[in-house]
């Protein structure tokens, strides 16, 4: 049996949150982080899945908002990753038991660089260690945010051809079922034993061992949705899938107390004011017209695995050689889902700017460039440079991988949008869906994303006096959108982005957000009891 260096149960940082504080209902967001398991256990676990016979160093990565993760360091230098996941991340062991699954399939069936799995639990109540764990492969290598502020655009380019690759794989993979991944043995219900998925050649491939089962996406249990008693799959129809997303969006109304205020828009008095009444009427409007906007190609009656999060924490480089992919990590809550429900276009890009057009035309400098005073020069170079890489990023997705660009171009229509913005109708998002229902009846016979072919006339009743109400809704809420954006500008690096701040940060913070709060009341004119109602929307604490 592996041997005990020390008790590791004695440093308390290890289950608590400590990364930063939150601005808005600490305890809460604290308490919800807050993880009791035996260290010593998942140490002595750590070194048996290795071979070895004991630990001598257990330190803590930064808090992420979902999980603990550890490096262990065994007797003879190697190491390896543990996760532990907080009560927040997700439905306990679907969560973790899809997890091991999916990184197994990624990494033995795609043979993606993803972390080996060498031991872990999804019943807390099974293990000695007391809470659901994995322990992993620490991927060699740096994030690619340590490197991709100094490649230059072409080496940012070579990078862009390894995640294609890896996406080609991901199109080409097509589930028939649309959920997570598990093994099948972890499913108390798994479907019939028929084919997995299809391979690049349309072949069906049979893999007795996994099953697809409930989805696990972030969107099923934030802001309350974990309580729900609902249909979470998985299913065998993209209608059948939407149709449960938009019911678990009405349950939500209806069992959970109140929904959240969001960093994104400032709600209140002389500005847009979210209503159960306005969600469910948005809610109801989407269950009418899923059968007209939902893709009806064949390639879109699949479920396809991706990572939705490729930001630069998550991939991995060789620090050497940075164009040079080593791994990629944290497919926690990964989900097979029709394509126009992933996010298609790495994080890591990070652009902002005007759409290309489907031309994809290269941007180019103002011929005065060099004669612009510095600061000026600098930002059009800036822009010229992002523009040109989401370009090249475009065109080599275009060229390569046609289904993910078409899907991409299909986001930015009517229908599309609708999609978007109707999976998180609890939470936000109701008013612009609205104004979106306007547009969409006015193009309604000639849109051609909307699958009508029998000519039927719009199933959504929107009256001249309710038209009114939806687009002065839709100005409140774009003013609202906009104060909160000037606000986060004027806070500048105090922003508490997901209402986290440093510690050294939090009582400045906490002065500041409460100025602006006083701030935006007096540019508003608000009344006293216009205040008080203000209270109630705003997302930080007073």
């Amino acid at each position: 049996m592996a041997d005990q260096v020390q008790d590791w149960n004695q440093k308390p940082e290890f289950f608590e949150f400590t990364r930063g504080r939150f601005v808005s209902d600490e305890a809460a967001q604290v308490a919800c982080r807050r993880v009791h398991f035996d260290m010593n256990e998942l140490a002595k676990t750590a070194a048996l899945s290795m071979g070895a016979k004991k630990c001598i160093d257990v330190e803590k990565y930064p808090d992420g908002l979902y999980n603990k993760a550890f490096i262990f360091t065994l007797e003879d230098g190697r190491q390896i990753v543990g996760k532990v996941p907080n009560p927040i991340a997700g439905l306990p062991h679907f969560t973790t038991a899809s997890e091991v699954a999916t990184l197994d399939f990624l990494r033995n069936v795609l043979h993606l660089p993803v972390p080996q799995v060498y031991a872990w639990s999804s019943k807390r109540g099974s293990t000695p260690v007391g809470a659901e764990y994995i322990l992993m492969e620490k991927i060699k290598g740096v994030p690619l945010s340590e490197k991709w502020q100094d490649l230059v655009p072409g080496d940012k380019v070579k990078l862009f051809f390894q995640i294609d690759r890896y996406q080609q794989q991901w199109t080409s993979t097509r589930f028939p079922k649309i959920g997570s991944l598990y093994y099948r043995r972890d499913l108390l219900s798994p479907p019939p034993d028929d084919y997995l998925f299809q391979n690049n050649q349309m072949d069906p491939v049979s893999m007795s061992e996994f099953a697809v089962g409930p989805a696990v996406g972030r969107e099923w249990v934030e802001h309350g949705r974990q309580s729900l008693v609902c249909d979470r799959g998985s299913w065998s129809s993209t209608l059948d899938y939407r149709r449960a997303v938009g019911n678990r969006e009405i349950q939500a109304l209806d069992q959970i107390k109140s929904f959240p205020n969001l960093d994104v828009m400032i709600c209140g008095p002389k500005l847009y004011v979210p209503t159960k009444d306005k969600k469910l009427l948005a809610l109801q409007a989407l269950q009418a017209l899923l059968p007209f906007i939902l893709p009806q190609q064949v390639e879109h009656q699949f479920g396809y695995l991706w990572h939705n999060d490729l930001h630069d924490e998550n991939i991995f480089v060789d620090p050497q050689n940075p164009t040079t992919i080593t791994g990629i990590i944290d497919w926690q809550s990964t989900q097979i889902l029709p394509l126009y429900d992933h996010i298609l276009e790495p994080n890591f890009l990070d652009y902002s700017g005007p759409e290309p057009d489907d031309a994809l035309t290269r941007p180019e400098l103002p011929p005065n460039v060099n004669s612009l005073p510095f600061e000026e020069r600098k930002e059009i170079t800036r822009s010229y440079i992002e523009q040109s890489l989401i370009v090249a990023w475009r065109r080599l997705i275009k060229n390569n991988n046609p289904l993910q660009y078409n899907t991409l171009r299909f986001g930015n229509t009517i229908p599309g949008n609708l999609l978007s913005l109707g999976r998180r109708l609890f939470s936000l998002g109701e008013a612009h869906f609205m104004s979106l229902l306007l547009d969409l009846k006015s193009e309604w016979r000639k849109t051609p994303a909307v699958y009508n072919p029998k000519g039927l006339d719009y199933p959504v009743l929107i009256s001249e006096s309710n038209a009114v109400t939806i687009k002065e809704d839709e100005r409140l809420a774009d003013e609202g959108i906009r104060m909160m954006s000037y606000t986060a500008r004027e806070f500048g690096a105090l922003w508490p982005n997901k209402g986290l701040v440093r510690h050294d940060q939090y009582e400045r913070a906490k002065s500041e957000l409460r100025d602006a709060k006083e701030n935006l009341s007096s540019y508003l004119k608000l009344s006293s009891s216009e205040r008080e109602e203000l209270d109630r929307y705003w997302p930080f604490d007073s």
